[in-house]
């Protein structure tokens, strides 16, 4: 069943110069599916997913979203989705602690009495903000609030949710949270999940599609290991080992998945084996990496990976595929 399904999508923001936010969208999502929508500022993405939720109309196209009609039933539309923006602290209560924020909105969600308590017992615990409950949100970190103000979201137990940037700002420990939550409530809860970000590896990690938006124009759109496959880009894996006096027997590209060359080169007055793997897949590539390494017992002294850049894939993708070998 598509969740989302729409097509033609437009919209123009008029002013001194007006600018085109989204050129002729077309876009369908599955139930179930985690979408990444990759862009640099000023892609379209926000726009897109303002659109989507019901919270903006767009110039020009239409379709559907939860089998709601995007023109006609966005009020609807906007009561049957989630949506946690850049900005979602604005709707945090700095005056009333992470458990009476929860309780101030659910009425507005529709739950009261004992089911909003157990509601809000569940989400405190799933986001692991149980010791935080009687604490005030200024006195939490940006990860944790950021977990509030999802949690807020989730009161109302959609289907869909819409993430916008849900890493921004975070410090590391905040990033890995959202990231795991964001997994959770895919996997374990079965929502569907459409996020904007402009991190390639936030995308890689969480999502299962990916479309890239690129002056408000879909360039690419795919489920994501075939959207990288089907960039045709080597990287790198790079190792340097210690010889220590006793040759290194390198196997050639075809022991490692996704690999097509090996590249040595000898170094330091010959005390160091500088091998370089070219992969089309650096996650498939790099396990048998590494168990060369531990069966041979190479002493390596630095080993690194350069992985694929947001700005590698729209210049890829913008770029004709290589014709095949003859």
């Amino acid at each position: 069943m598509a969740v989302i399904a729409v097509g033609g999508i437009t919209k123009q923001y008029r002013g001194r110069r007006g600018t085109t936010a989204l050129q002729a969208v077309d876009l369908t999502l599955a139930e179930g599916a985690v979408l990444g929508l990759l862009g640099q500022n000023g892609a379209g993405k926000t726009t897109l997913i303002k659109i989507l939720a019901g919270l903006l109309r767009p110039d020009a196209g239409g379709g559907h979203v939860l089998g709601y009609d995007l023109l006609r039933e966005a009020p609807r539309l906007r009561a049957a989705v989630s949506l946690v923006a850049p900005t979602a602290e604005v709707g945090l209560d700095n005056n009333l602690t992470v458990r009476q924020n929860l309780v101030f909105w659910a009425p507005i969600y529709g739950l009261y009495g004992a089911h909003a308590r157990r509601r809000i017992d569940e989400l405190l615990a799933r986001l692991g903000l149980e010791d935080k409950a009687n604490a005030w949100p200024m006195h939490i970190s940006a990860g944790q609030r950021q977990r509030l103000a999802l949690a807020r979201s989730l009161l109302a137990e959609n289907r869909l949710i819409f993430l916008d940037e849900p890493t921004n700002k975070l410090d590391a420990e905040g990033v890995r949270s959202v990231r795991t939550l964001v997994a959770e409530l895919n996997q374990r809860h079965g929502m569907t999940v459409v996020l904007t970000t402009h991190v390639m590896e936030e995308a890689e990690e969480l999502c299962t599609e990916v479309a890239l938006l690129h002056r408000g124009v879909v360039v690419a759109h795919d489920e994501t290991p075939s959207l990288l496959r089907s960039l045709h880009q080597e990287r790198p894996i790079d190792l340097d080992i210690m010889l220590r006096g006793r040759p290194v027997h390198v196997p050639p590209a075809e022991v490692f998945p996704a690999a097509v060359r090996v590249d040595t080169v000898l170094g330091d007055q010959g005390a160091t084996l500088a091998v370089t793997i070219w992969s089309r897949d650096v996650p498939a590539t790099t396990p048998a990496v590494v168990a060369w390494i531990r069966e041979a017992q190479l002493p390596v002294r630095r080993m690194t990976s350069r992985r694929m850049t947001l700005e590698d894939v729209f210049q890829l993708a913008r770029e004709p595929a290589p014709e095949p070998d003859q």
